[in-house]
């Protein structure tokens, strides 16, 4: 894949909510994804968060599949760069009984 096809799929997804009136700025999507992540890092925050320097590994990878492919499961998880830190088991340890919350999190908020 050449490098400006790269997001060129995902930057469709911002053309037709642009088209549609959702959004009133024409801007490629993984810059509105990183725009919203850390709005949604900030409000974590703001709620009294902390995340670990491993926690924050997985939240910043995560918005980095959701950027590239306007969404993240469960099976990318067994994918790299998730692999290489345990993938769905290293998830679960870094990010406890609340990984799921912010998978489902980061999916619904930067997709947005």
């Amino acid at each position: 894949m050449r490098h400006a096809d790269r997001h060129t799929v995902t930057d469709l997804v911002s053309l037709v909510r642009f088209t549609l009136g959702a959004d009133d700025r024409l801007e490629p999507f993984a810059a509105k994804v990183g725009e919203r992540y850390r709005s949604w890092l900030a409000q974590q925050e703001q709620a009294g968060a902390v995340f670990t320097e491993r926690q924050r590994w997985w939240l910043d990878r995560m918005a980095d599949v959701i950027a590239a492919s306007a969404g993240i499961t469960e099976d990318d998880l067994d994918n790299v760069p998730f692999t290489e830190h345990g993938g769905v088991d290293g998830l679960l340890r870094d990010l406890g009984e609340k990984a799921a919350v912010y998978l489902a999190d980061l999916n619904r908020e930067l997709i947005a």
